[in-house]
């Protein structure tokens, strides 16, 4: 009895042992988790004066400079196509031929009419000649005609002829042969002026049946690429339908659209940044070339234009682009992180981290980049500023930095 009761004395005093050893070792974790749990995480950003500026980026398409679609000027079947898609070719290189065996016999036709033409007016240029000369000769036999005349008068009445004598020279006097002669030298004018109109009938029908022949050759209007080909060698081509687009790609432009909001703020002649990850490596500069002075009356956007060279072919129309733009830069100035900046009380504050406390700070702003704040007031080179986790803090709360500069 006396040996039970002296075990459950020893089984008491362990447990009263190991008891009072947890609460020992337990105590200093409590303690300190309940100092870690007045630290606020935040992160910070060192204020250091810097460049900042008022960026805008203007996404768009790459477009080909000119694209034009070849349409043969007479239908016809194509005896011999030069290119294939993607070729390139020079203004006026022959891209296809049409068929030229009509148009070879309507110019010998036209060249038969043209000689046959020149014969006649050969023909109608004698006939004025020898009407001339009928009229001339005519001429001169009224003249002596008329002279004769006039001596048979004086001889008349003088008796010394009959008056039958008399009669025969004024029959002989008649003007009527050179009245006929005028008639048919007329005649021949008009003739040599109807041969004349043949012949230039002959030669505007042969220029045309020339003309036929240059437009079964099909040319290119513009250099640049074979863009799209439906022209195939035997089959007929159209003189409604286009059998060919060529696309000039050594200079394309950049469009982007932009607001009304925007567009007063563009000039042409603007350098701009421009940036196109499929083509190019880096940024290049160029200038707005074009600004529409309408809006679409789809969209309700204004066209900008943005022409690039591209000698080397590597942009392709299709490809996206952007144009940045610089309206504001200040430099040498402190800035602050956007995030950072709170509304409270209708003025704007940020927290410093002083002594592992947040420290509350009204500050002044300047311009404004969506990822930077100018600070002109409120802040000195150097100051530590939370820039995340400062919605959870409070003027003089602990804080830990966890992450940041």
């Amino acid at each position: 009895m006396r040996k039970k009761s002296v075990f459950t004395l020893l089984l008491i005093l362990v447990m009263v042992a190991t008891f009072i050893t947890g609460c020992r070792r337990g105590a200093p974790q409590e303690v300190f988790a309940t100092q870690e749990e007045n630290y606020v995480p935040v992160e910070i950003q060192t204020i250091q004066k810097e460049t900042i500026e008022n960026k805008v980026s203007l996404n768009g398409k790459v477009q080909a400079n000119e694209e034009v679609m070849v349409v043969p000027q007479m239908p016809g079947r194509i005896t011999s196509l030069n290119i294939k898609l993607g070729d390139y070719v020079a203004k006026d290189q022959v891209l296809l031929t049409i068929d030229q065996k009509d148009i070879q016999r309507s110019i010998e036709q036209a060249e038969h009419g043209i000689e046959l033409a020149k014969r006649g007016v050969e023909q109608a240029e004698n006939g004025i000649r020898l009407a001339t000369i009928q009229y001339e000769s005519t001429k001169e036999r009224l003249e002596d005609a008329l002279n004769t005349l006039e001596r048979m008068k004086t001889l008349y009445e003088a008796g010394a002829i009959p008056k039958t004598q008399l009669e025969q020279a004024e029959l002989a006097a008649s003007t009527k042969p050179l009245e006929t002669a005028e008639a048919q030298m007329y005649q021949a004018e008009i003739g040599y002026q109807q041969a004349l109109n043949q012949l230039s009938q002959a030669e505007s029908a042969g220029e045309q049946a020339r003309s036929n022949l240059d437009n079964t050759l099909v040319k290119a209007p513009i250099s640049g690429m074979i863009n799209s080909l439906t022209a195939v060698e035997g089959q007929l081509a159209s003189n409604a339908q286009a059998v060919a687009t060529i696309v000039d790609i050594n200079r394309v432009y950049l469009q982007v659209d932009v607001a009304e909001n925007m567009v007063n703020r563009l000039n042409k002649g603007r350098e701009v940044a421009i940036t196109i990850a499929a083509a190019l490596d880096e940024e290049m500069t160029g200038k707005i070339d074009y600004i529409s002075p309408t809006a679409d009356a789809r969209t309700q956007l204004y066209t900008v234009k943005v022409y690039i060279n591209n000698s080397e072919g590597k942009i392709r129309p299709g490809m996206s682009g952007a144009i940045h733009l610089n309206f504001e830069q200040r430099q040498d100035v402190l800035a602050v992180r956007s995030r950072a900046v709170l509304d409270k009380d209708k003025e704007k504050v940020v927290y410093l981290v002083r002594n592992e406390e947040a420290v509350e700070q009204k500050v002044t702003l300047g311009l404004d980049t969506g990822l930077y704040i100018e600070v002109t007031e409120g802040l000195e080179e150097g100051d530590v500023v939370i820039t995340k986790g400062q919605h959870y803090v409070t003027d003089g709360q602990r804080v830990k930095v966890v992450r940041g500069e």
